[in-house]
């Protein structure tokens, strides 16, 4: 490929619009030439994340900063280093970073001028190299620290996972499982429980659309909940929520469920349990752990490699179906982690 192909936004989208291609334009230009201490990487997959919806949001955007009309769309990815006038970066280092949308782009190394370090070389890479994006990735990484080093749960405990058919959620669950703990899945439909059961192996499954979540915690968290990683907030932490065990945890990773509603939500209603449970509710950032991500990679690889971990990535072909692979996250359709392989 002569060419670097970008897609760059178009127009903000609007409330309730799903994400598409017709957001951006596609657009090419020549391959970029990295200068005095930069390294070109060819990009050779994309991962996704929620927060992605907040750049196109312009004004609206609460949580993250807009991208600017004509501005390449952000995202991570992943590719080898193919020149390089950077000492520590050598031609074929394989690294994660951020890319964004395009077929190439230049690095520098320099991770001083960013609110956090994002920048990762890749020291054992395994093929497909998009699993560097999920399982063993930042996904991976999101639910390794926030399971074991925010929840920290102990022999006995029950486990609580919502989304659990989802990118964070889906390691979550296996990394419970491995550990020795009960596992409750919280999914969509009845296809998803059935997976989340069969390739995750939960103890027990809740169809948040067709069952009651009050009846069915009440049923399989008799003794409560101990452990809630909750990845959606809105009426699922809530109902985690009422039924804490004494001294339960709550990790906070994500609310996908209320991130992009007009009007803003109320909060939960049962946080008061939080008091007469003695219970906690923590939020954590996963690049907060970069210089610790060594260790998470070392194990998730190891437990990957004994079967112990199976990766759930959903993967898309090619720069043009970025969209559709970000829009998946917020339809509900599809299970595991969203990457595209350009």
């Amino acid at each position: 490929m002569s060419e670097n192909r970008q897609l760059r936004l178009k127009r903000n989208i609007k409330q309730g619009e799903a994400i598409s291609l017709d957001l951006f334009d596609m657009i090419t230009e020549p391959i970029p030439e990295p200068g005095a201490g930069q390294f070109l990487v060819k990009t050779v997959a994309l991962g996704t994340s929620p927060a992605q919806r907040a750049y196109l949001m312009g004004s609206d955007s609460r949580f993250h900063e807009p991208l600017e009309i004509g501005e390449l769309m952000r995202g991570r990815g992943i590719g080898p280093v193919l020149k390089s006038n950077h000492p520590d970066y050598k031609v074929g280092d394989i690294i994660a970073c951020s890319t964004g949308w395009q077929d190439y782009s230049i690095q520098d190394g320099d991770q001083t001028k960013m609110p956090v370090k994002t920048l990762q070389k890749i020291h054992a890479p395994h093929e497909p190299l998009y699993l560097h994006l999920g399982t063993l990735g930042a996904s991976g990484f999101a639910a390794y620290y926030g399971l074991l080093d925010v929840a920290k749960p102990v022999k006995g405990d029950t486990v609580l996972v919502s989304s659990c058919a989802g990118g964070v959620g889906s390691i979550v669950a296996q990394i419970a499982k491995l550990k020795g703990y009960t596992v409750v899945g919280i999914a969509g439909g009845p296809d998803k429980c059935a997976w989340i059961k069969s390739k995750l192996g939960v103890d027990h499954a809740i169809d948040y659309k067709n069952e009651d979540l009050y009846e069915k915690l009440a049923e399989y968290c008799p003794n409560g909940v101990d452990v809630y990683f909750d990845n959606v907030g809105g009426e699922t932490l809530d109902a985690a929520l009422k039924n804490l065990a004494l001294r339960g945890r709550i990790v906070i990773c994500g609310l996908i469920s209320t991130e992009y509603h007009e009007p803003p939500l109320p909060g939960p209603r049962h946080y008061y349990n939080l008091i007469y449970k003695r219970a906690r509710m923590e939020g954590f950032f996963v690049w907060d752990y970069f210089e610790q991500f060594a260790g998470a990679e070392a194990e998730l690889t190891d437990w990957y490699k004994q079967g112990k971990i199976k990766p759930t990535e959903r993967v898309f072909k090619g720069l043009e179906a970025a969209p559709e692979a970000l829009q998946s996250l917020f339809a509900g359709v599809d299970t595991g982690i969203k990457v595209i392989e350009l």
